[in-house]
């Protein structure tokens, strides 16, 4: 429910009131705003008030006006004075619904103002909450954009304490909001179809709500408020510019209201659009993945020295992925590179690079050569034309794709656009239970298209097909001249323009709220009275449409096996009746810098839509009833409570082609979708027990007492609790403290998804270890290989279980053509949901103490610290790939392969693994501790004529832990980059006439790996290989840790009358992020680690325009 602040009036028409009953109106306005200044005092002990966001007695942009009833007695003569009835609504805060006549809460509250947060240059939702300091943990943003996220491209979470966003439960004026998203099964709320110029405030309840708001509440919650009471026309815009170019953003919204005597109504419109950004229009990531390492004495290392010899000297770049490239299976060459109108290796325009040192001998164009600028010879490479250098560069952006300007022109920041209507309002039908009948509504809609560069085809072509310039129709040795081993499968590993580099993506969400409250008065004989009800029901659905062109498996299968060269002298492919087009992989079409193309009819005949529909829905059916229950005999307290009951039915379904569903996009993941449906009924009760007040040594002392029973489809009767104390001895003094449990049922997806996989690299234990391999005859190049058991170091009981599922651990991977690999090559790994899944369950404790100066009352400094402690146990986990692999193979617990991880590991007919099933299951223990602290100073110092109001508020956040074990697995997070053991953000104002000047600060502390995951030094990374210095070789190791990262905001505002005008710039010293090594380094994209906090866009410059009328 929204957390109402401040008491305020039931708008009125003033004209109709005579002077005395207008003044008394006056007054009553002065009595309740002067409750602000103790609201934002409790509001502090509450948890408090974050820096986006400070409220002051003099700030009422923070508060939600409800209502004071003025009701005029009217004679009939007109001439008797009339009287003032004060009728002063109690308040609801988020975390309770019990309705209190003050803002008291023991669990931590913070409130961040949308219109300050605007100022700031937080133009929307996921800014907003993601730039708090309890925000820990990977937070998904807007440069995920690349990557395939539960929601889908476009979406933004937020995850308070570092225990992901399907824990932190989003509300919309305190009523859940519905997960959205593209592809599988959206897991939480979209942040990104937030209309943000409407958010009044954000409350953030950072502590276990399950007792209030049910499932998903585990690490708090956050309930979004939307402006209300809107009189007249509201109007706002906003635009910001960085440094580089594209990722504008643009807002603009109208707000229109009215209230009546019996009601209020508004509706208001906005528009937000954020222009795309490639990669190379932004100055951080225009360059490309370096390399970043260190030696001991921490000098910073950044060439790649393993590409020699040269002519161009090393570089700083990360080479991969090579593009332009072909492997032959079937002959002594590596990948040849595509060299059009040359070739050092007798296959006309394909060349080799490097070749075994020991092999120099073979070939008079083959030499020894120094790769790492040691001069010493370490390498053999290949030098046709006689230059003393490869003749092919990898700094060639022909070859090393990613430094090609077309691989830059790909999306950094997706276009977002979204567009939004929200209604709301009340009537009140003035009968003598005060009922209120109550309404909301939303619409959103955002279409986040991206464009994404870098996806490569590598298909095997038989020796068959006359396109193979090793097959058998080419009359070409492929040996060198060395050998002939015949024809020769081959594999084009290439980039093509339009293949999977484009995806629309459309997203929408609408839900409806319709409720009726009121006083219950046939009860006020009972117990108390004040007895009150309140009861609503929502509906909302999401839907949201992906589209990816790309390749068709099945037609590019279809056309590489049945291609053939006619007696005439013409070559088609299939029956000639199918439509078959022969696709040509060694055509000079294919091979272009920066990508290939086909050819108008290879792309029709190839190129399919891969569309998927996803639908979630939710209706939920919620009442309770509240009163004051009695009132305790030593302090005439009253004792509130509600009792109340939740009806939850959430449903998902899944409308995708058969491209999608049946994995038809050539190496692209199966997405089967999602369907089900569940129900979740609900019971919950909570008192309030106000044991002490005015006491001596005891301002105050209560507790509120909490519990919720929940019956999910899928699981039997869950119970909840908790148990809330505040203990105040002293006015400015404040203990207080929380003890409950929470719960999450199994999301949508864990729940319902019928299978979705992608591609991973994994480690086969039961293929020969390369070091176990040996030539048959060193001296003969024809030669195959042969086991080596001396080169073997795997355990016996791993060769067991190998062989008792079915391949030899001897032989497996030893072979010819498809049949020789090594252990690490690409499988399939698919996910399904389980309707066996019990729910997570956690204990969350938080002890606090609030100090408010006492001494004077010239200014306000108040210092506030919270211990959270939070246990989630039965927690559910999805096993990696590497843990099944594992627990079937190398498992000394069970060493003769019968664990029944094997039954999830599913090989092909050559012996390789084919697919992986990890499934979800309840194993994991969870856990999330420290420290929130924040300090607030205000005070007024007279300038001049006017008054100069200097506020600061510091907010600080230290993790103590952050951990897991997940099937054995035990880890603690706090001090890694993601999860840094400190957070916070400083905020300092000064308010002068009509002018605000903010100055912000966010600080992010710098994290590393643990020990025993950090890179040894060592003199064998390409960065420092070959490097001396007094005589010995020079150790490095990749730098995986970041240091303190600070980001800076300042900004001016002026407001007159009706009109407000900001300016300002957020990153003011043009801070670069942190940037660890590109392949050694934490999860990251451009060097630079995401889903931090670190700012991408440099220096940005913003306005934003609001007037009323």
């Amino acid at each position: 429910m929204a957390l109402f602040l401040v008491y305020a009036i039931k708008k009125y028409n003033k004209n109709r009131l005579s002077n005395k009953v207008y003044k008394q109106t006056q007054e009553i306005i002065m009595k309740e705003l002067s409750k602000l200044t103790q609201a934002v005092r409790l509001a502090l002990i509450a948890g408090a008030i974050s820096v986006p966001a400070i409220a002051s007695a003099a700030d009422t942009k923070a508060v939600e006006v409800t209502r004071v009833n003025l009701v005029q007695q009217e004679e009939s003569d007109g001439l008797e004075e009339e009287s003032l009835e004060e009728e002063v609504e109690k308040i609801t805060i988020t975390g309770s619904r019990i309705r209190r006549s003050e803002f008291s809460s023991a669990s931590p509250v913070q409130i961040i103002n949308g219109d300050v947060s605007r100022e700031l240059g937080f133009f929307n939702a996921t800014d907003m909450l993601q730039s708090t300091s309890q925000a820990a943990g990977s937070q998904i943003d807007n440069s995920f954009g690349g990557f395939v996220l539960d929601n889908g491209p476009g979406a933004t979470t937020v995850g308070f304490r570092g225990l992901g966003a399907n824990r932190t439960l989003v509300l919309l004026n305190g009523k859940r909001m519905v997960a959205a998203g593209v592809g599988g099964a959206p897991v939480a709320a979209d942040l990104s179809l937030v209309p943000s110029v409407m958010i009044e405030r954000v409350e953030n309840l950072f502590d276990g709500a399950s007792t209030v708001y049910g499932s998903d509440a585990i690490a708090g919650v956050s309930n979004i408020i939307f402006k209300k009471d809107v009189e007249g026309f509201e109007f706002e815009t906003g635009y910001s510019k960085p440094s580089g170019s594209g990722a504008e953003e643009a807002t603009i919204s109208g707000m229109y209201g009215k209230t009546f005597d019996n009601g209020y109504f508004s509706i208001g419109a906005e528009y937000y659009n954020q222009e795309a950004q490639s990669m190379g229009e932004n100055p951080f990531t225009s360059g490309c993945d370096e390399f970043i390492y260190e030696t001991r004495d921490g000098t910073r290392l950044n060439e790649n020295r393993s590409t020699g010899p040269l002519a161009e000297g090393f570089g700083n770049c990360d080479i991969f992925p090579l593009t332009n490239r072909v492997y032959f299976a079937d002959t002594l060459w590596g990948s040849l590179y595509r060299t059009p109108g040359s070739s050092n290796t007798g296959i006309p325009n394909y060349s080799e690079t490097t070749v075994p040192a020991g092999w120099v001998d073979f070939h008079p164009d083959w030499y020894a050569g120094d790769s790492n600028g040691d001069g010493i010879d370490d390498i053999g490479f290949v030098d046709g034309d006689g230059d003393g250098f490869r003749d092919v560069s990898f700094r060639d952006p022909f070859y090393a794709y990613s430094l090609s300007d077309y691989a830059k022109s790909g999306d950094l920041t997706n276009k977002t656009e979204r567009a939004s209507i929200i209604l709301n309002g009340d009537y009140n039908f003035q009968d003598e239970n005060d009922t209120v009948f109550y309404y909301e509504g939303l619409y959103a809609q955002r279409n986040s298209d991206s464009f994404g560069t870098g996806y490569q085809l590598f298909p095997t072509i038989s020796a068959e097909n006359p396109f193979n310039p090793c097959g058998v129709n080419a009359g070409t040795l492929c040996g060198g001249g060395l050998v002939d081993w015949g024809p020769s499968s081959a594999q084009p590993i290439v980039n093509i323009r339009g293949d999977r580099d484009r995806a629309e993506v459309e997203v929408s969400q609408y839900r409806a709220v319709a409720g009726i409250t009121g006083n219950i008065s046939a009860l006020d004989d009972i117990g108390g009275g004040n007895w009150y009800y309140d009861a609503y029901a929502t509906y909302a659905k999401s839907s949201g449409k992906n589209v990816r062109q790309g390749v068709h498996s099945e037609r590019l299968s279809h056309s590489l096996t049945t291609t053939v060269l006619n007696d005439d002298g013409s070559i088609t492919c299939g029956n000639g009746s199918d439509g078959c087009v022969p696709v040509n992989f060694f055509a000079d079409n294919i091979y272009q810098l920066g990508g290939g193309t086909f050819t108008p009819a290879e792309a029709e005949y190839l190129f399919v839509d891969r569309v998927t529909n996803t639908y979630i829905e939710q209706a939920v059916l919620n009442a309770y009833v509240g009163g004051d229950f009695y009132t305790l005999p030593w302090n005439e307290e009253v004792v509130a409570g509600i009792i109340g009951a939740e009806f939850r039915k959430d449903k998902i379904s899944t409308d995708a082609n058969d491209v999608a569903t049946q994995g038809l996009l050539q190496s692209w993941f199966v997405d089967k979708g999602a369907e089900g449906n569940r129900d979740i009924k609900e019971v919950f009760a909570e008192v309030d027990l106000p044991l002490v007040r005015g006491q001596e040594f005891a301002e105050e002392l209560t507790f509120t007492v909490a519990g919720r029973l929940t019956k999910e489809t899928f699981f039997d009767t869950h119970s909840t609790y908790s148990l809330k104390g505040i203990y105040r001895p002293v006015e400015w003094f404040t203990l207080r403290g929380t003890k409950g449990t929470s719960f999450r049922a199994p999301d949508l997806r864990e729940r319902f998804i019928l299978g979705t996989s992608g591609f991973n690299t994994v480690s086969d234990p039961c293929v020969v270890p390369e070091l176990a391999r040996t030539s048959i005859d060193e001296n003969d190049i024809n030669s195959g290989e042969v086991y080596d058991p001396s080169g073997d170091e795997r355990e016996q009981y791993t060769l067991d279980s190998c062989t008792a599922n079915g391949v030899d651990p001897l032989a497996l991977g030893i072979g010819e053509g498809d049949a020789d690999f090594l252990p690490n090559y690409s499988v399939e790994i698919e996910t399904s949901g389980s309707e066996e899944l019990d729910p997570e369950t956690s204990l969350s404790k938080t002890f606090g103490i609030v100090v408010e100066q006492p001494f004077s009352e010239d200014f306000e400094l108040t210092f506030s610290v919270t211990r959270f402690d939070i246990e989630i146990t039965n927690s559910i986990a999805k096993p990696t790939y590497g843990y099944v692999i594992n627990q079937c193979y190398n498992n000394r617990e069970q060493p003769d392969g019968q664990s029944g991880f094997c039954d999830k590991v599913t090989r092909d007919s050559d012996g390789s693994i084919d697919l992986i099933t990890p499934g979800f299951i309840n194993v994991g223990f969870e856990s999330s501790k420290g420290f929130d602290y924040n300090i607030y100073y205000q005070q007024d110092f007279l300038l001049g004529d006017e008054n100069l109001a200097v506020a600061l508020d510091v907010s600080a956040t230290k993790m103590t832990e952050q951990s897991f074990d997940i099937l054995g697995d035990i880890d603690d997070n706090v001090g890694e980059v993601t999860t840094p053991e400190w957070r916070g953000n400083a905020r300092l104002s000064f308010e002068y006439s009509d002018f605000t000047f903010n100055w912000y600060t966010q600080f992010i502390g710098g994290g590393e790996f643990d020990d025993e995951f950090k890179s040894e030094y060592s003199s064998d990374y390409d960065a420092c290989s070959g490097l001396m210095e007094n005589g010995e070789a020079v150790e490095c190791r990749p730098v995986e840790y970041t240091e303190n990262y600070f980001n800076h905001r300042a900004s001016l505002n002026w407001t007159v009358d009706n009109y407000s005008v900001t300016v300002g710039v957020n990153n003011v010293f043009d801070r670069e992020p942190e940037l660890v090594d590109a392949n050694d380094g934490p999860f990251n994209f451009r060097n630079i680690p995401l889903g931090v906090g670190y700012d991408f866009q440099g220096r940005t410059v913003y306005m934003n325009f609001a007037m009323k009328l």
